[in-house]
Order: C-alpha cells, then structure tokens, then sequence
C-alpha cells in the first residue's frame, strides 16, 4: 500500500513537470530538465507501482504448501514433501555472478509436481522446484525463515550460514565447522548504543564536509563561470573530484568500525571466517600475519582494541566505552594461537591473554532493551535524508544561479543536480521503509 501511495505522487508530480513544458517564458534549457527529470520520476512511479500491486504468489501454513506462480497451479499437503531446502544459488550482478539464497521444495518419491521448465531444480540429485529467492520478499528475511522453521520442522535444511547460525542451538552452534562461535559485538543494546555513537560521529563529519568541501567548491564554481564557461567548468571538474576525495577520506571514517559492530565470527579449525552479507571472509590465524593493535592505532575505531590479520578484521573492545570483549571469547582467540608455529602469533595471543585478565565476568550477551534502541537508530538513520537534501538543494541553486550567466554549464550542474535527487529520492524511500519496518517490529514484540 505505501509504494502504491508512493506511486501516486509521483505521478502527481510528473504532471506538474509536465505542466511547466507549457510554461510561457520558460527557458529552452529548464524545460530540457524539466522533461529529463519527468521520464526519470515517470520511471520511478512505474517501478514503485509494479512493486506495490506484485502479489505474494506462494502460501504455507499447517495443512501444507499452495503455490500460484504464472501459469503454476499446485497444492501441497505436508505429506506430499520430502524437504524444504534454502541455499544459495548464482546470479548474474552487475560485474560477477553474486550468490543468492532460493527456497526449493523437495517432493516425496512418487510425488509428481509437473513443474514448468523456469521453475525447476535439482536438490542433491532430486527434482525440486524453484519457488522464490528470499530477496524477493516483502518481509523481514530472518523472520520468514523463523516462521518456517516453525512450520516445517524436520523437513527444513537451510545451507546458508548466515541463516543456518540464527536458528541452530548454541550447543549446534559450538560445534559449527568444528569450531566456535564468538558473538555479536557489542551484544545487544550495547551494540546498538555503539552504532548510535559511531553514527554521531560521521554527522558531524559529514556537517564539515559539506561547510567545508561542498559549499566552498559550489562558490568557486559559479564565480569563475562569471569569468569564463571554460574555467568554470575546470573548477567543477576539480572540485568534484576533491569533493570525493573528502568523502572517501574524513565521513567513512568510522565506516568499518561500524560494518564490524554485530558480525559474528566463527573460529573454524585455524581459521577466522566472518559472514557479511552473502559473502564468506576466511584469515588464516596461523599465517603469521596476525597483531592486535591497542586503540588509537587505527583511525575510526574509537576506543576498540583490534584484531588484525594485518587489516582489521574484528573488534575485542567496544569502540564507545573501551568494555573488551567476554574472556571466554578472548581465550578461545589467543587457544588457537598460541598453538601457531609462527612468533608474531604467538606474540598476538599473549597479547589477547592480558587483554582476558581485564575483561568483565557476567553475561554479556543481555539485550536490555534492543529492540527500542534499534528503533532509535533507525529513526536517526532516517535524519540522514535531510542532510543528504541539503545537499542536493545547494546543487541545483547553483545551477539555477549560473545558469543565466553560462550557456552550457548552468544546465549541466542543474543535471547533476538532478541525478541526485533521483538517488536521493530512492535512499529516502529506503530509509523509511526501514524505519517503518524498525516500528513494527518494535510494536510486534510488545504484544
């Protein structure tokens, strides 16, 4: 229902651009972006449309599986099912092939399902049928495999580890890859907290960077365009590029930091392997390679103390507060080695073994109230749309600014501008989709 309302102001909106065509006095080059920007939100509202009426096209509860996908008609009673499989299967991305995780159905022998060619599959030598990748989803990925764990039991086999961790045991979980599993870091609300705080930080990064990379590159520009076109746009291209560049280097400056606050990472024979995304990380902990760096040595990463293989791989300290991590997590680190024939690692774990001494006793793992604090961030996450339209404003009054004094490059900052606001709309639907999905989420677990 909201891409459908969604859908519709834009198409409100693509009719007063359409509007300003016929604009008497309107200038060549503002109707020119003017058309520009009405295919592009045109496009938009269409996306957004076809979203919004796409029916969930596959049903399943107690009594079994009803599957309505194009032409394909068929229901299942549980009976009927051999297994429910969710594994990853390869997809065509934009410059590789990108692992996605399907769900399959597995028929019991003698259960003929009459599959369409799209639709089938083989599961360990066994016809199946294709149903759905979980991305296409409109709902929380995590929950939906909940739910269906629910449902089907035995019958389920999930291979992606990512989801295969969610719903193991912790005892399953220690015994992982014949390894064991370290928690999520900072647990909890406390991880939440720590997002919050690494989030702050990049604000006010982000506020100098554009006071003092954005605007005074805007300014530049449009007072050498009043001296020539040519120089004006020299200036652009420069203080584009050095715009960038001071993006890349001062506001993803505590980016890592944040991307390793709430990983787990899985001690795996002598291997540290971490999940992000779709995509498994392997550093081999007797390589030699491996430091801990105390805080301070990385920018970006607060007050956390690190593991490195060199580059940072894992936080043993909480960037906000400095509070290490569990000993427990600590002695099983610095077990594997300590067992390294390398000096450097040996060296790492006796470093890990004080760091064990300080750390606190007690269970580290509470939420303490998560579930609001990521509501929170969320809601904070979502401010960003605002900055981000400052931005985008400037951009174009600059274009608008320049564009009586310049023939060409008025109009072509006004199209950059442009760009960006199409993105922008794009990043603001996101964020408050994630808002709204933090909201019930938050309203769900309280009843």
């Amino acid at each position: 229902m909201f891409a459908v309302v969604v859908a519709a102001l834009l198409v409100g909106f693509v009719g007063y651009l359409v509007s300003l065509q016929f604009t008497v006095g309107g200038s060549v080059s503002g109707r020119l972006c003017a058309g520009v920007f009405s295919l592009i939100v045109l496009f938009t509202a269409v996306s957004f449309l076809g979203y919004g009426l796409q029916r969930f096209q596959v049903d399943v509860d107690r009594d079994g599986w009803t599957v309505r996908i194009g032409r394909y008609r068929r229901d299942l009673r549980w009976a009927e099912v051999s297994a429910v499989v969710i594994e990853n299967r390869e997809i065509e991305g934009r410059s590789h092939r990108r692992p996605v995780p399907a769900l399959y159905l597995v028929p019991e022998r003698g259960v003929s399902l009459d599959v369409p060619s799209d639709l089938r599959a083989t599961v360990d030598g066994r016809a199946a049928v294709r149903l759905f990748d979980l991305s296409d989803l409109k709902i929380e990925e995590m929950q939906f495999v909940r739910d269906l764990a629910g449902l089907a039991g035995d019958r389920l086999d999930v291979r992606v580890h990512r989801l295969q961790v969610m719903l193991l045991s912790e005892d399953v979980q220690q015994r992982l890859n014949g390894g064991t599993v370290l928690s999520a870091f900072p647990p909890g609300a406390q991880g939440v907290r720590t997002q919050r705080w690494l989030n702050r930080r990049r604000f006010l990064l982000f506020v100098g960077w554009y006071l003092f990379a954005v605007v005074p590159a805007l300014l530049l520009t449009g007072f050498t365009a009043r001296l020539h076109e040519l120089l004006g746009a020299a200036v652009a291209v420069l203080g584009l590029l050095a715009v960038i560049a001071a993006y890349a280097q001062f506001v993803t400056l505590f980016s890592d930091a944040a991307d390793l606050v709430d990983i787990e990472v899985t001690i795996a024979g002598t291997e540290l392997v971490r999940m992000i995304g779709d995509r498994t990380y392997r550093d081999d902990m007797h390589g030699g390679t491996v430091v801990v760096l105390p805080p301070g040595a990385q920018r970006g990463y607060g007050k956390a103390w690190l593991l490195g293989f060199p580059h940072t791989v894992a936080l043993l300290a909480d960037p906000r507060t400095g509070r290490l991590r569990h000993h427990d997590d600590l002695h099983a680190l610095s077990a594997v080695l300590h067992r390294s024939p390398h000096a450097t690692d040996q060296a790492a774990a006796r470093d890990i073994d004080d760091l064990a001494l300080q750390s606190q006793v007690g269970d580290s793992t509470a939420p303490d109230g998560a579930d609001n604090a990521r509501l929170w961030m969320s809601l904070t996450k979502a401010g960003r749309i605002l900055a981000w339209a400052v931005v985008v404003v400037s951009v174009l009054l600059t274009g608008g600014w320049m564009l009586e004094s310049t023939h060409y490059l008025g109009g072509a900052v006004i199209l950059i501008g442009v760009s960006l606001a199409t993105v922008w709309a794009l990043y603001a639907l996101y964020r408050i989709l994630a808002l709204l999905g933090a909201a019930w989420q938050a309203v769900h677990k309280t009843h």
